[in-house]
């Protein structure tokens, strides 16, 4: 142990003499290790800003749609559909499922009486496609069972019914034609601003209470469409087995697919940036070469002296290259640093918050592993020439400089 701490400590020293011949190389690797780590961390972010924009509208990776390709009982009512096919896709053991019900509503606002978009969905929608209130909270299993239906609006819908009070005050709704069906309802929730998905107004409601809504107690109003969210490894033998067992049903004949958007340009996405921040870090260990080869040349007196009393080549090898790996270790380590507060910054974070991130993930592991092994590998090789260069030194060498 003591055979490999004292060069360490031996290194160290030598770069405290050293320091004003190398601080320019390691600001430079401090530099490039920053960058190799800060595009990692900030590619890391933007490729998971991108994947949840698409997701917010297509789902996620492996969502399942089930949809009803024609036929069954016409007698049937909504809800005797739905636990038919609900049924099949509990027994496989499924967490997150929802209902999808698309239709269209009437309001009373303050500009007269204007059109909203409504989907009726389940409570698992918000995890399947990212949905996260900005105030008020999300759609629960109790909201089907209130005498005046709850529903989550977005910003533009917010906005057009005049901000109510969230949860006592109350808004009409009306049918799609006519003003003789009216409910009550009340905003619960309210999304925050997504350019990327606020094309109009919309408004969410519980599946189970959307018949309570003007209009939809005409026969055929209520379609439902089915989603649920599986590991990806699962998605085909899933959707093959809801094929399968919904094939032929007293509600008719369903069909399963998979119903989201490829991430494969993402990969690239990444992989772009981390060649772009390998070509920085190259040209810092150009420059500490270039350094270290000339401070060798300036050390050939002590480098001759110490072979003078024993020194071994091997000992002034590991001695030279600890040096040049000590400083680059110490170099990557403040670049990785700054580089973690840089990409957690609270203008950064709210960039990509405004680009699409929802969930904000954590710093990748792997971004900091890779600019301290990278500056590692840095001074390896940065040390390595000059430390062959330096165990060709002999005693006479140092007498004629």
């Amino acid at each position: 142990m003591a055979g490999l701490i004292a060069p360490i400590v031996e290194a160290y020293g030598e770069l405290r003499v050293n320091k004003g011949r190398i601080m320019l190389a390691l600001i430079g690797v401090a530099l490039s290790v920053f960058v190799l780590t800060g595009v990692m961390g900030a590619g890391g972010m933007l490729g998971s800003a991108l994947e949840q924009s698409v997701e917010k509208s297509a789902g996620r990776a492996s969502v399942v749609g089930v949809n009803h390709m024609g036929g069954g009982d016409p007698e049937l009512t909504a809800d005797e559909r739905d636990e038919i096919v609900l049924e099949q896709i509990d027994r496989l053991g499924i967490e997150h499922r929802t209902r999808v019900i698309n239709t269209a509503v009437r309001a009373q606002t303050r500009q007269g009486v204007q059109t909203i978009e409504l989907q009726g969905v389940d409570p698992g929608y918000a995890d399947i496609y990212r949905v996260r209130p900005e105030a008020g909270r999300w759609i629960a299993d109790s909201d089907q069972n209130r005498l005046a239906p709850a529903i989550v609006v977005n910003q533009p819908a917010y906005e057009l019914l005049g901000r109510p009070a969230m949860g006592t005050e109350p808004i009409t709704l009306y049918g799609q034609s006519g003003n003789q069906q009216a409910v009550q309802a009340v905003v619960i929730g309210v999304l925050p601003a997504d350019p990327t998905t606020d094309w109009g107004p919309r408004a969410y409601t519980a599946a189970g209470s959307i018949d309570e809504m003007p209009g939809m107690d005409q026969p055929g109003a209520i379609i439902a469409e089915y989603r649920a969210w599986v590991p990806p490894e699962q998605a085909e033998a899933v959707s093959n087995r809801l094929t399968q067992v919904l094939a032929d049903t007293p509600a008719g004949s369903f069909g399963a697919g998979q119903h989201s958007a490829p991430m494969e340009g993402f990969e690239v996405l990444q992989q772009a940036l981390i060649a772009v921040a390998l070509a920085i870090l190259l040209l810092g260990a150009m420059g500490l070469v270039n350094i270290s080869l000339v401070t060798v040349r300036y050390r050939v007196r002590e480098i001759g002296i110490r072979r003078s009393y024993g020194a071994t080549g091997g000992r002034i090898f590991f001695g030279v290259l600890m040096e040049s790996v000590v400083a680059t270790v110490v170099a990557g380590a403040i670049g990785v640093m700054g580089a973690v507060a840089l990409v957690k910054a609270p203008f950064v974070t709210d960039y990509f918050r405004g680009i699409g991130l929802v969930d904000l993930p954590p710093f990748p592991v792997g971004a900091v592993v890779t600019g301290l092994l990278a500056a590692t590998l840095v001074g390896v090789l940065a040390g390595a020439l000059p430390a062959i260069i330096a165990t060709r030194i002999k005693v006479i060498d140092a007498i004629r400089s």
